[in-house]
């Protein structure tokens, strides 16, 4: 049975968890959530390479993984080559803006790209399609982790900051998945596309089908955050 750290810098995590287990259950999960650290997102590489690398190296003390996640966006975009360098024995997948899947239906101009100012900067499939839109909003994931338990007091914040002449929403940062609603519910002809299934499909490659015992745990750097983010788990 593998064991499989997902990382990120708060409750973003927990989408590409939750679709990981529904995938993939037989492994040891441990989502390590840094909130010390949140937002990623207006970082600069060399503080997000620093970061991770303090912060793999704590876990692997306790927690000896053999998977790694990268469940955000920012971090995929910008250190997910250094990590694969820097720890080879360990397999890294990353988290990509499901951009792609979105062109099967839509015209690159309809798109609209919802992330944070480093993904935007770093990210392979945003430099090369250059007439999808993006727009960067660093302080969406702090305020969608302050909100978990009544994120409709977002919408306000939504609808002044994001214009609605496109068709479709690609999900950016894996904290947005959880204004997945409000979204549908200000744009309700406009499609959302995420990234966690594509995540927990890449993980299945790398795992084998027996039926074990497995476990999911969360670890968060910030204790009072603990008990908001395995209520966010369970949510349905």
């Amino acid at each position: 049975m593998k064991n499989v750290l997902l990382i990120d810098s708060g409750s973003g995590g927990i989408n590409i968890l939750k679709e990981c287990v529904k995938v993939c259950p037989y492994c040891n999960y441990l989502l390590f959530c840094d909130s010390a650290n949140l937002p990623y997102g207006s970082k600069t590489k060399e503080e997000l390479i620093a970061i991770t690398t303090k912060n793999l190296d704590r876990i692997y003390s306790f927690f000896k993984f053999e998977i790694v996640v990268l469940a955000c966006n920012t971090l995929t975009a910008t250190v997910i080559d250094e990590m694969r360098e820097k720890y080879k024995n360990i397999v890294f997948i990353g988290t990509v803006p499901a951009i792609k899947p979105a062109l099967n239906d839509f015209l690159e101009e309809d798109i609209l790209v919802l992330a944070t100012e480093a993904t935007v900067k770093n990210n392979k499939l945003i430099k090369k399609h250059k007439k999808v839109r993006s727009l960067a909003l660093n302080d969406l994931a702090p305020l969608i982790d302050d909100n978990l338990d009544n994120l409709d007091v977002l919408e306000p914040y939504l609808k002044e900051n994001i214009e609605d002449d496109f068709k479709a929403i690609v999900l950016g940062c894996t904290h947005y998945v959880a204004i997945s609603q409000i979204l549908v519910r200000i744009y309700p002809n406009v499609k959302l596309f995420d990234s966690a299934n594509g995540v927990a499909r890449r993980l299945k490659s790398f795992i084998d089908d027996e039926k074990q015992e497995f476990q999911v745990q969360i670890f968060c750097d910030k204790t009072e955050n603990l008990g908001k983010f395995w209520f966010y788990y369970f949510k349905k």
